[in-house]
């Protein structure tokens, strides 16, 4: 809480006293109302402006007085307040002048920031002002004692972690914590997502919070990022080399840190996870055939994983138990026992279930931990008679089974493809959309009325009472359809349309940067000169709903369009004109190395653009830069790493960059990592053996990794390392 009301007048008037030059009973008119309705808002304790004039210079400073109101104003002032009306906000956290002072008592404990109006611009700054305060006053105070939409926050959640704003993710996550929004399981995986995507990790292993998070059952997902801090933490380099008995000390460490990982193929989405598996394998009595084929078909390209399956495929095989294959039911037993769990829900299905084996099929699901054998069970145990169901459920353990695996999908059914989940009333769960998608299958997507179908519903759903949900989940298409082995050429005419219908509903921050991936995959794939005219229609379409806050948005779109063949390169060239026309009305608006990255762009196609650059000499992060000696770039996208090498050249010549484009682990590849300085790997184009090779060669304050598109993001990547480091 700020000041007493009592107090508060004081401190007012205090404030406008001298030096502030502003005589508050002396104003009329707009400005007398503009400082009254600002009052007001300090008085009501909500964040506000006021405004200061000290030796003929004009202040605003902002109050707020929780950190929600803090990060909020923040951002209204670099929108309203921001270059070259002023200069950029600063928090007034030691004082340089009575006036400083004096703000600090008025925000009462909380946030006090001030900006400095540049000369010439009162006018325009307090007429902005003036709108903000209008819209304050026309924006429903929202009620924080009223939990907003699990899938709103969860949205927040995810542009953090896209973002790399630990904070702002953290923040989202302790929201829903605080909230009770979801179950205390589904806040602890998406802990373990956050300090897997962004955290350490030692963090993983050390954190109170997920001190027994291998007691419970897992998403695959979740899983994942363990699996990578176990592969951090517990496998050395060089253990290709060591032999079965230094492996199984490894898989003793790992399986003592996180008890049963993973425990079957289906768990495995990384070469991390495959490795995991593998050692732990070698701890069973009996290690299990299809395990090692699973492993050698999939992940053999790894040489540890390959050398491990040698060993399984030597160990003798035991004989199995010799069961009637006439008794469904033992048939399911058997494949429980021996842990082969898809082949219980397989040999389910194909019989009449029965109480006695229930319990065995859901915990087989439970240990699958996926979302499609979660509702494969669940169907199973709907077909028992009520009778036999009742019975079943008043089991403990059988109930406790059962409400798991209805808490995996928040449900007992998952949608059939995306047509379905656009369609019907499903939860706002972005995390378990990717679940559900992954087992979604592409090969009917070149059917022009399954793209039709996708489309209609998509276009009507982000205009009525879905589409917050469905906004939440675009990202999650996106990704499905791009797969790991990117866009299939029959997915070519969905993609433009889901391009287009993306951007034409009034995107946000998360759905620019999907249709950025979108667009780089498409021209990777390649498309007809009409399906380019509509993606470029789409795009420049944006120009003018765009601001500066953007702009990493706008130069990644330059560079995909400048790096990839199109089939029409005027339509390229006048696009770019207009964004040259946008970038001018940014002047002095924009970052550095946004300047910087503008200005190279717009050279490699012969336009001009020179944006005032500050005294390179007087900026730590470029005196920290010109020290370094050897860069390192890997990335797959052989001509974003020239371009961005050839770019750091230009910027700063002494510095040598090397690259390195390997599918796997090599001497050469070694080798640029042990010389480098720092090493920039574009996770978007890489490989998983090499970038494994990578991360274990390096130490982490060295290793940057770049999740966007283009020379764009290793450069500006670059840059942000620089200035951390700085």
């Amino acid at each position: 809480m700020g000041p007493a009301l009592s107090n508060l007048e004081a401190l007012t008037a205090d404030f406008y006293g001298t030096p502030n030059e502003i005589d508050v009973n002396a104003l009329e008119g707009e400005p007398r109302e503009l400082i009254h309705a600002l009052l007001h808002r300090l008085a009501d304790d909500k964040r506000t402006l006021l405004p200061a004039r000290v030796d003929g210079e004009t202040r605003w400073y902002g109050l707020a007085r929780s950190e929600l109101d803090a990060r909020l104003l923040i951002e209204e002032l670099a929108s309203w307040l921001g270059p070259p009306l002023c200069d950029e906000a600063v928090l007034v956290d030691t004082p340089e002048d009575v006036v400083d002072e004096r703000a600090v008592r008025l925000a009462g404990g909380g946030t006090p920031m001030r900006v400095r109006v540049g000369d010439g611009w009162q006018r325009q700054a307090r007429e902005n002002v003036q709108c903000l305060a209008a819209m304050w006053a026309l924006t429903p105070q929202r009620s924080y004692t009223r939990p907003r939409p699990v899938g709103r926050v969860l949205r927040l959640f995810y542009e953090g972690i896209a973002a790399r704003d630990r904070a702002l993710a953290a923040e989202a996550l302790d929201e829903i914590r605080v909230g009770g929004m979801l179950s205390a399981a589904n806040i602890r995986f998406l802990r373990v997502e956050l300090l897997g995507l962004l955290g350490s990790p030692e963090e993983l292993q050390k954190d109170p919070l997920l001190s027994d998070i291998a007691l419970l059952r897992r998403p695959p997902a979740v899983t994942d990022h363990l699996a990578r801090a176990a592969d951090a933490l517990y496998i050395p380099p060089n253990a290709t080399g060591s032999g079965p008995d230094t492996w199984r000390l490894i898989a003793t460490k790992i399986d003592e840190a996180w008890p049963r990982l993973i425990a079957h193929p289906s768990q495995v989405r990384s070469v991390h996870g495959a490795r995991c598996l593998a050692l732990t394998e070698l701890l069973a009595e009996r290690p299990r055939r299809d395990v090692a084929a699973s492993l050698r078909a999939k992940w053999g390209e790894d040489a540890l994983v390959a050398a491990v399956v040698a060993v399984l495929d030597s160990v003798p095989e035991t004989p199995l138990v010799e069961v009637d294959t006439a008794d469904a039911g033992l048939i399911v037993l058997n494949h429980y026992r021996l842990g082969e769990f898809e082949a219980v829900l397989d040999a389910a299905e194909l019989t009449e279930l029965e109480g006695g084996i229930a319990a065995a099929v859901m915990h087989a699901a439970l240990n699958l931990g996926d979302a499609d054998a979660a509702a494969r069970s669940l169907a199973l145990i709907d077909q028992l008679p009520d009778a036999g169901r009742d019975a079943l459920l008043s089991q403990q353990v059988a109930s406790v089974f059962y409400e798991q695996l209805v808490e995996r999908n928040q449900g007992k059914k998952i949608p059939a493809g995306w047509v379905d989940w656009l369609r019907d009333d499903w939860p706002d769960r972005p995390d378990l959309l990717r679940d559900w998608s992954a087992g979604w299958s592409q090969d009917d997507v070149a059917d022009s009325a399954v793209v039709n179908g996708i489309a209609e519903e998509l276009l009507d759903a982000l205009h009525d009472d879905r589409r917050g949900r469905v906004r939440n989940g675009l990202p999650s298409l996106v990704h499905w359809l791009v797969a790991e082995d990117g866009l299939r050429p029959s997915s070519v005419p969905l993609a433009i349309t889901i391009l287009d219908i993306m951007l034409g509903s009034e995107p946000g921050r998360p759905e620019r940067n999907a249709s950025l991936e979108l667009l780089d995959e498409i021209l990777l794939t390649g498309c007809s000169p009409d399906e380019y005219s509509t993606a470029i229609a789409a795009i420049r379409d944006q120009l003018g709903r765009i601001g500066p806050r953007e702009v990493d948005w706008l130069t990644g779109t330059m560079d995909v369009l400048l790096l990839n063949a199109v089939p029409n390169t005027q339509l390229r060239d006048e696009f770019f004109v207009e964004v040259l026309g946008v970038a001018l009305s940014w002047y002095e608006r924009i970052q550095q190395a946004d300047g910087i990255l503008l200005k190279k762009l717009f050279a490699d196609i012969g336009l001009e653009f020179d944006p005032p650059v500050p005294d390179q000499s007087e900026s730590p992060a470029v005196q920290e830069f010109r020290i370094l000696e050897r860069i390192g770039i890997y990335s797959l996208s052989e001509s974003a790493a020239q371009n961005a090498a050839r770019w750091i050249r230009d910027e700063w010549p002494s510095a040598e960059v090397h690259l390195s484009h390997a599918h796997v682990n090599s001497q050469e590849l070694q080798n640029l990592v042990s010389a480098s300085d720092v090493v920039l790997v574009q996770t978007s184009h890489a490989k998983h053996a090499a970038t494994t090779a990578i991360e274990r060669l390096v130490e982490s304050r060295r290793l940057v990794r770049v999740n966007g598109r283009g020379a764009t993001s290793l450069f500006r990547g670059l840059l942000e390392w620089v200035t951390a480091v700085g």
